[in-house]
C-alpha cells in the first residue's frame, strides 16, 4: 500500500514537471515589439526584444496588395538572436501605405504578432496627421488608457512623438511596462522619443529606440528628418556648456539647411511654462530662441510639465504636453506671459495635421484625473486649437 502510494506520487510529480516544463516551453519568448520607430522615404525601423535565441521574420506588403489577397510579398529571415534587435527594412516605397508582420521562431513553436501598419515618407505626402504627448511615467494602466485612444482614434497619423519622460529610470523592466503600455501604439505607429532627464543619458536609451540621424551620441542625441512638407527637429534639452554650444551649432545648420514650409521643434525640457521660475528656461531661450525666428520654427512641443500649456511668444506657438500618464500638476500661481490656453489634472495628447499648405494643431483630452481616479471625457474633441499657413 505504501509503495504504490510512493510510486503514484513520484508518477504525479513527474506529470507535474513535465507540464510545468511545456508550459514554460510554450511561454512566449517575446518581450516587447514589434516597435516601429524612424521612417522615410523608402525605409522603416523595426525593433523587439527576446528573452532567448530565437528565430524571427519579418513579413510585408504594400497595404493594397496584402488587403487584396492576404498574403505577404516579402519575408526577411533572422538567425536566432536573444536580447534587443533592430532592423531597417529598406527598398520600400516612397508615400506607400505597408502592412507588416513579425513572426518569432522557437523549434516547432510560431509566435505571431498582430498585423502592424506604416506608412512611408515623401515629397507627394500632402495630407497627413501625426501625435504629440509625454510625461508616461510612473502609472503604466493610465498611459495605456491614452495610448489605446490615441491609437483606435489615430489609426492613419504617420507617426508619434514622446517629448519625455518614458519610464522612472533606465531598466528593462520598466521599459517592458511601457512596451505594454503603449501597446499598438508603438506597432502601428513610428515611434520617437527626445532625451529626458530620466533615461536619456543611458546607453539602453539608444539601444531601445531607432531614432533619425542627427548629432551627439550616437548620431541620435538630436536628430531632424522631413515627412512631406514638414521638417521635424528632436533636441537634448538637458546638455550645458560645451554640449549645448555643439548642439546649437548642429541646429543652426540643419535649420538653414531646411527649405519646408513647417518647421517643428520637440525639446524635453520647455523654453516657456508657467511652472518655471519666472515662467522662461533663460539658458535654452538665449541658444535656441533667435535661431528659432531667423529660421522661421512655427511650433516647439515640449514636455517635462506634467500640464497642458500653449503660449503664443514673438510669432512662435510653444506648447506643453506631459498628460500621458505621469502624476499630474495642480495650477501653478503664478501664469507665465504670454499663455494663451492651459489645462490641469487630464490626461490628453496633441494631433498635428498637415493639408492644403495649413497646419492644424488641436489639443485633444482623454480623461480627467481627480479624487485619485481617471474620469473619461463625455466627448473626446478638441479643448485648445490653432491654424498656421505655410
Amino acid at each position: 500500500m505504501g509503495k504504490g502510494l510512493s510510486v503514484g506520487l513520484g508518477l504525479a510529480v513527474i506529470i507535474l514537471l513535465l507540464g510545468l516544463y511545456t508550459f514554460a516551453q510554450q511561454e512566449s519568448p517575446l518581450l516587447w515589439g514589434p516597435v516601429l520607430g524612424v521612417v522615410g522615404n523608402d525605409f522603416v525601423a523595426i525593433s523587439w526584444n527576446t528573452s532567448r535565441p530565437v528565430g524571427a521574420d519579418i513579413r510585408y506588403s504594400p497595404a493594397a496588395d496584402y488587403e487584396e489577397t492576404g498574403t505577404w510579398a516579402e519575408t526577411l529571415s533572422f538567425a536566432p538572436h536573444s536580447g534587443i534587435a533592430e532592423i531597417r527594412l529598406g527598398d520600400l516605397s516612397p508615400a506607400t501605405a505597408y502592412r507588416y508582420q513579425l513572426v518569432i521562431y522557437e523549434g516547432d513553436a510560431v509566435y505571431e504578432s498582430p498585423v502592424g501598419r506604416f506608412s512611408t515618407a515623401g515629397p507627394d505626402v500632402s495630407r497627413f496627421s501625426f501625435l504629440v504627448y509625454g510625461g508616461t511615467s510612473t502609472f503604466p494602466d493610465r498611459h495605456k488608457f491614452v495610448a489605446s485612444v490615441m491609437t483606435d482614434n489615430e489609426p492613419d497619423a504617420a507617426f508619434v512623438v514622446n517629448v519625455g519622460e518614458l519610464v522612472k529610470a533606465a531598466n528593462l523592466d520598466l521599459l517592458a511596462n511601457f512596451f505594454w503600455a503603449a501597446g499598438g501604439l508603438v506597432r502601428d505607429h513610428p515611434y520617437l522619443v527626445v532625451p529626458d532627464d530620466l533615461i536619456g543619458a543611458d546607453p539602453l536609451y539608444y539601444e531601445v529606440f531607432p531614432l533619425p540621424a542627427g548629432g551627439g551620441e550616437k548620431n541620435e542625441e538630436w536628430w531632424s528628418f522631413d515627412y512631406g512638407g514638414v521638417h521635424l527637429v528632436g533636441l537634448d534639452a538637458n546638455l550645458e556648456g560645451e554640449a549645448l554650444r555643439a548642439e546649437t551649432e548642429w541646429l543652426r545648420a540643419d535649420l538653414a539647411n531646411s527649405s519646408s514650409p513647417f518647421k517643428i521643434v520637440f525639446t524635453y525640457r520647455p523654453i516657456y511654462s508657467s511652472g518655471l521660475p519666472g515662467g522662461v528656461n533663460e539658458e535654452l531661450r538665449d541658444a535656441w530662441v533667435p535661431l528659432f525666428k531667423r529660421y522661421g520654427v512655427g511650433v516647439v512641443l515640449s514636455g517635462q510639465e506634467h500640464v497642458y500649456e500653449h503660449l503664443y511668444i514673438d510669432g512662435i506657438h510653444y506648447i506643453v504636453t506631459g498628460g500621458g500618464g505621469a502624476p499630474l500638476q495642480a495650477a501653478p500661481e503664478t501664469i507665465a506671459s504670454g499663455t494663451v490656453f492651459r489645462r490641469y489634472g487630464m490626461l490628453h495628447y496633441v494631433r498635428l495635421t498637415v493639408a492644403g499648405g495649413v497646419l492644424r494643431v488641436e489639443a485633444i483630452p482623454v480623461a480627467s484625473v481627480y479624487d485619485d481616479k481617471v474620469h473619461l471625457v463625455p466627448e473626446i474633441r478638441p479643448i485648445d486649437s490653432f491654424t498656421m499657413t505655410k
